[in-house]
């Protein structure tokens, strides 16, 4: 087996593990460094070798050659369960652990790229989803990535949760979370373009500040009266813009990123 190892901010462990996985890794282990994160993932041959480094240069990458590892426990390790909000049980599929009374189970594969539920912002997501009254509602999650917040929603009581996606990928990874919790996926490759108008009781975007204002008058055609906006992807610099496009509301935190629900008039 090999190694690659390399340093990375907190908040970008999510987006490069998925990179990783995408890249063949046979499991991922994350070290504290300061305020930043060591990643090493594990390869079972030398051949992607120059790749690799070239790949995730510039992060004082490096190759080595491993002992016996057993990258399976390590990954199993790495992404233990989670509670989310009051009500959000976030579960790999290998934890055998019980459901804890009170919390609806979200399976999600973190060997898929495209979102592993681990980011700040998908878990602030997770939270004000459970806050909404989505009980019998249609909800949309646009830029879906790993469907893990349309999969939440269902557990939660939507009547519907449609993930849509411009990235095919993206789709597969949903569609095999959506099949490990035992839920039929209703899955749109595109944007949000290709939905009706009003047709949202609430609409989930998790996805970088710059593409929300760029898509808000999308998000908001889509978006039913009396619509519920939740919002996140953004840092706390770019709060003020958001709003200024989407209207004020709740708003949450972790670290430097923001979540803004809006219940539309």
């Amino acid at each position: 087996m090999y190694s690659l190892r390399f340093k990375c901010g907190a908040e970008e462990v999510e987006l490069l593990s998925g990179e990783l996985w995408e890249a063949g890794t046979a499991g991922i282990r994350e070290l504290e460094d300061g305020e930043g994160v060591i990643l090493i993932a594990g390869f079972p041959t030398n051949d992607d070798r120059a790749e690799l480094l070239e790949r995730f240069a510039g992060r004082d990458t490096q190759w080595e050659q491993e002992d016996a590892t057993d990258w399976v426990e390590e990954t199993h390790l790495a992404w233990p369960p989670r509670l989310v909000g009051e009500r959000i049980f976030l579960a790999p599929p290998w934890c055998k652990d019980v459901t804890p009374s009170g919390r609806v189970r979200v399976t999600h594969n973190p060997g898929l790229a495209c979102g592993t539920g681990e980011h700040p912002c998908t878990q602030l997501a997770l939270a004000a989803i459970e806050e909404a009254d989505i009980t019998g509602k249609f909800v949309v999650d646009i830029g879906t990535g790993s469907g893990v917040l349309a999969i939440a929603a269902l557990r939660l009581g939507a009547r519907v949760a449609a993930g849509v996606d411009t990235d095919v990928a993206a789709l597969a990874a949903a569609r095999e979370n959506f099949e490990l919790n035992e839920l039929a996926p209703a899955l749109v490759a595109g944007s949000a373009e290709c939905l009706r108008d009003g047709c949202a009781d609430v609409t989930v975007a998790n996805i970088s500040g710059t593409v929300l204002l760029s898509v808000s008058d999308e998000l908001l055609r889509i978006s039913g009266a009396q619509a519920r906006l939740i919002l996140t992807g953004f840092s706390k610099d770019e709060l003020a813009a958001i709003e200024q496009h989407f209207g004020t509301g709740g708003v949450t935190s972790c670290g430097e990123w923001r979540c803004l629900a809006v219940q539309l008039s």
